[in-house]
């Protein structure tokens, strides 16, 4: 059978998608890279604000106007299903996330369709792109933010175990990733629903001994979960195994807010936090996530987020205007006034410019290596650094090779440089048998039956 998969959203939407693909493709199925052709669909959808889950009905249309069947899978199955056109719903079927690892059944058994075609040849890699693996480490979080719909999704924490994790980094540097890509709603909350196992440092400490010529990039974390372990984590991340890299969303300087938000932290501790990763790791990069506009965000909440930004100048700053998402405590809230959040926006859009810009020219005139994960248009490719900031390169060495940078200028967000020397040949070059671009295993949950999502109010008993 012919399959067409497009996700959306986050890290980990994008390795559950890979993970699916992984799996139709070892039942026998194509993949295919367009939706032309294709008997199935697969759509991972985000429900993260309003516009993206817009966004994903009108994907929906589209798909289900051209593909025979449609498989609708991700943050939207099943709190949102009623919203999923009903002129479709014979041609439509809703696959809850924990339950993902179905996809095989239901492609062969006829619940789509017919049996699955002979295994096809394995495709190359995608052209200009470095092998990346995507692992997700859990489903669900511990949090309980007023605003977050993910939660909701996917429900309390299952952690993958530990001994699973590493068989999928081995399997993964096996395949020849350079990349590897470690990915949760909250990284940091790994392995506390397993009491007494190991928690993020620990597994990271397993993943550094790990043979392979790959790096390591561990995804968002919440500062409240971080907290208990930060001088340990830090200590692992300081091996070159690992990106230098801190996803750590603070999304307001305002302690009223933030207390308003049910994030579990204050701004203070949220800096204590960032003040343990630079002594650890001076040139660590950060990126921050902002909610701009929260209902009780007043003038004096939003002027003492803009002077958190100012101290801790994060070089990435993903800003999101607040979007009430049903079932959650904070859609309950008044809004604020249109031209309010507007106005903020604009201020936090030019602030993010001028923070960033600041910290990058500092590497100006510096050398560094980097590892070319990329090419780009006119000859062109872009390179990470040992903290994960992008370089742009006006040359093309070899995808997945380390090499000496000189950085000649900066924007906004990202480094301009030139390679000096030969690239470094890595000690392990593994062949990539599947000759897939990304690499990606069977969902961790597998084996764990759905649990149901009963948001307080919402479902009913």
């Amino acid at each position: 059978m012919r399959v067409y998969l497009e996700s959306f959203g986050c890290t980990q939407n994008l390795g559950e998608a890979r993970a699916l693909e992984a799996l139709a493709r070892r039942a026998g199925h194509e993949i295919l890279r367009t939706p032309a052709g294709a008997e199935v669909g697969v759509l991972v959808t985000c429900g993260v604000i309003g516009s993206t889950e817009a966004r994903m009905i009108r994907r929906y249309r589209a798909l289900a106007g051209r593909i025979p069947r449609v498989v609708v899978t991700g943050c939207l199955v099943p709190l949102r299903n009623g919203l999923f056109p009903p002129e479709y719903a014979d041609r439509t079927t809703f696959l809850p996330i924990r339950e993902q690892a179905r996809l095989p059944e239901l492609l062969g058994a006829g619940d789509l369709g017919g049996p699955g075609a002979p295994a096809p040849p394995a495709e190359p890699p995608a052209a200009g792109t470095a092998p990346t693996a995507e692992i997700v480490l859990a489903q669900g979080c511990t949090s309980h933010c007023a605003y977050c719909f993910s939660r909701l999704a996917r429900g309390h924490l299952v952690s993958v175990p530990p001994f699973e994790v590493l068989d999928r980094v081995r399997a993964a540097a096996r395949a020849g990733a350079r990349e590897i890509r470690l990915s949760s709603l909250d990284t940091a909350c790994w392995g506390l629903d397993r009491p007494g196992g190991p928690r993020l440092p620990e597994l990271l400490g397993e993943v550094s001994g790990l043979p392979g010529a790959f790096q390591v990039r561990v995804g968002m974390m919440s500062p409240q979960s971080l907290r208990p372990f930060a001088e340990e984590y830090f200590r692992e991340l300081r091996s070159e195994r690992f990106f230098s890299f801190l996803h750590l969303p603070v999304q307001s300087g305002s302690d009223s807010v933030l207390a308003a938000m049910r994030r579990g932290y204050t701004s203070g501790e949220f800096k204590d936090l960032l003040r343990t990763a630079r002594r650890a790791i001076p040139e660590i990069m950060l990126s921050t996530d902002l909610i701009v506009g929260y209902p009780t965000e007043t003038d004096s909440d939003f002027e003492a987020t803009l002077a958190l930004l100012e101290e801790v100048a994060p070089e990435v700053l993903n800003v999101t205007r607040f979007s009430a998402r049903p079932m959650t405590p904070a859609h309950r809230l008044p809004p604020l006034p249109p031209g309010t959040v507007n106005r903020r926006s604009r201020a936090l859009a030019e602030l993010r410019l001028r923070t960033s810009r600041r910290r990058l020219e500092a590497w100006i005139g510096r050398e560094a290596r980097g590892t070319v994960l990329e090419y780009g248009p006119h000859g062109s490719s872009v390179a990470r650094l040992p903290n994960y900031l992008p370089v742009a390169l006006p040359s093309r060495p070899p995808l997945g090779r380390r090499c000496t940078i000189r950085i000649d200028g900066a924007r906004s967000n990202y480094l301009q440089g030139t390679v000096r020397g030969e690239p470094e040949v890595p000690e392990e070059d593994a062949p990539r048998p599947d000759g897939l671009r990304v690499v990606a295993l069977r969902p961790p949950w597998r084996a764990a039956p759905p649990v149901p999502v009963r948001p307080s109010g919402a479902l009913g008993s």
